[in-house]
């Protein structure tokens, strides 16, 4: 993973769309549900304050862009690093994950506090219609 200088730039779903894209992060419709699940739609004091978009906890044993912890939580110089930080998480531990089913199951038993985590995510993918936005054109 090469992580280019990052120039903080105003959040909206839309750039978020664009940056995972740019990231070739994995699954990536349902790494945006995460966001959308994760911040309360973008509006949780975790990501106002700790620029921090899938709740992630401050990584010790892994590489990791985040700065240390706040609120409970690892937190970012910007929404962007918090990005490179879930990549590394992909990065780390998900790389024999070949399929959606093995990817939400992970979710479900490794990466998820709340029980009805995988249930909430493929609700939001599909009243969102999020898969639509990373069809290619």
């Amino acid at each position: 993973i090469i992580i280019a200088d990052i120039e903080d730039s105003e959040f909206s779903q839309e750039a978020l769309v664009d940056f995972l894209e740019e990231t070739n992060i994995k699954f990536p419709h349902i790494v945006l549900a995460q966001s959308v699940l994760e911040t309360g739609n973008y509006k949780s004091e975790i990501f106002m304050m700790n620029h921090n978009l899938f709740g992630m906890k401050q990584a010790r044993i892994r590489p990791t862009t985040a700065l240390g912890t706040s609120i409970g939580h690892a937190y970012y110089n910007n929404w962007k690093e918090s990005v490179y930080d879930y990549a590394l998480y992909q990065a780390a531990y998900l790389k024999n994950v070949k399929n959606e089913d093995q990817y939400f199951e992970y979710l479900g038993s490794n990466y998820a506090e709340a029980e009805h985590y995988v249930r909430a995510l493929k609700r939001i993918l599909r009243k969102n219609k999020l898969e639509e936005l990373f069809e290619e054109e």
